[in-house]
């Protein structure tokens, strides 16, 4: 089973080390960033704001992306699937095995032609969405693997 067991005692939860966040995500921040810069030096009045605005939008980008890099972590604990993300408005949803319903994977073509994209967990009552995540596909069958929900 991918994964390897923390340090906890009378506990079996396993962290899923194939569900992690991709560093290939920032290369989106970075092509808005190089597009914005001519516009900056280049431009005047209307094209120096858009160039500006757009520069801010990608350090925004990329400083979210860094945040779910250091914070995104999933693990099974006891039958649950425990997915955890964020730094100011952290989300920490547990999920029973039985009552997850469908996973699925959003990729985009940018996403697809980086190896990245996003998890959708889809329970009863919930559903969670795990973004940026490197090798979708390996990474999901890794978590149904560790549920025992996969063939």
């Amino acid at each position: 089973m991918p994964g390897q067991r923390n340090g906890l005692k009378n506990t079996s939860a396993v962290v899923l080390n194939d569900v992690s966040v991709a560093p290939s995500a920032f290369l989106g921040s970075l092509l808005i960033f190089f597009v914005s810069v001519p516009f900056v030096v280049f431009g005047n009045g209307f094209l120096v704001m858009v160039g500006a605005v757009m520069i801010v939008l990608s350090f925004i980008d990329a400083a979210n992306i860094a945040t779910l890099m250091l914070t995104t972590k999933c693990l099974v604990n006891n039958g649950n699937l425990v997915m955890k993300y964020g730094l100011s408005r952290r989300l920490n949803v547990s999920m029973p095995a039985p009552s997850i319903r469908d996973i699925k994977i959003k990729q985009t073509w940018f996403g697809s032609l980086f190896k990245y994209g996003s998890i959708i967990v889809i329970g009863d009552d919930l559903g969670v969405m795990l973004q940026y995540i490197k090798n979708p596909l390996a990474a999901m069958e890794a978590i149904k693997k560790s549920i025992g929900i996969w063939p």
